[in-house]
């Protein structure tokens, strides 16, 4: 299965003035990804906050998802109101169908001060045969929840994230998803927000991860952002399973003692 994840350039938040700008950049990346052969499309997080949508993004994302048939598209992430609370919430569509909805787990001190809720459950659903969650921004950083992932079978973990910062800071990128697909085996798309929001600086990068012995240099990375607007890679699941098969990190947990944390 071919994913994508959407690279987000230093300064390109700047520049966008209006709404109808947003949907058509959206619009525009999907038709690349379309023409590459893409089946899953990642967005970087809060491009649902990029303009004031009022409440309707996911609507907004619903029309421009049935224009691209067959494609799972997770148009990154907005701040979802329900009620008196605030989530970081992410999705998955196909065909102008939700999939999979998920609010963000845990919340840094940022989230908090802005006033966010946390959700409770991690979702999985089915693509082409995969098993798919989706890791959201900050809780890349808290390792049980892709440990509780893998062990539900998942293979293929979708993840829009948003790193504080003002520029690159590699170890804390790496910290981060890259560490849970080595510690966990699965395929991760990870696609980097860059820009401000709610007064806050963001800088993290674009990236496509497997299982160390199945990438070229041995580094964990089937794709890194470049200069184009998508990075685009075939993902092997034959080839993840013979790199999980000379050593297997599952294998080796009391995967009883999993059992009782998580149910």
């Amino acid at each position: 299965m071919r994913v994508a994840s959407v690279v987000l350039k230093k300064g390109e938040v700047e520049k966008i003035t209006g709404k109808k700008e947003v949907l058509n950049k959206i619009d525009e990346i999907l038709k690349v990804c379309q023409e590459k052969g893409a089946c899953v499309v990642v967005f970087p997080a809060l491009t649902g906050m990029l303009w004031d949508f009022e409440d309707k993004f996911l609507e907004e994302m619903k029309k421009i998802s049935l224009k691209y048939k067959d494609i799972a598209i997770c148009p990154g992430s907005f701040f979802e109101k329900d009620g008196d609370k605030t989530y970081h919430s992410s999705f998955l569509l196909l065909n102008g169908e939700v999939i999979l909805f998920q609010r963000q787990l845990y919340l840094a001190k940022w989230e908090r001060d802005i006033g966010l809720s946390r959700g409770s459950i991690l979702n999985i659903a089915e693509i082409n045969g995969f098993k798919v969650s989706i890791i959201l921004s900050t809780d890349v950083f808290y390792p049980q929840v892709a440990r509780y992932a893998a062990l539900k079978g998942v293979n293929l973990v979708i993840s829009p994230v948003a790193i504080r910062g003002d520029e690159r800071n590699y170890a804390r990128q790496i910290a981060g998803l890259w560490q849970n697909v080595q510690q966990n085996l699965f395929f991760a798309v990870e696609s980097g927000f860059k820009g401000e929001c709610k007064g806050y600086s963001f800088y993290s990068e674009s990236a496509i991860h497997g299982p160390l012995e199945m990438t070229r240099d041995d580094d964990g990375f089937l794709a890194k952002e470049d200069d184009f607007p998508v990075i685009v890679v075939e993902l092997d699941e034959r080839a993840r399973k013979e790199a999980i098969s000379k050593f297997d990190v599952l294998k080796q947990l009391n995967t009883e003692f999993y059992k009782r944390i998580f149910g």
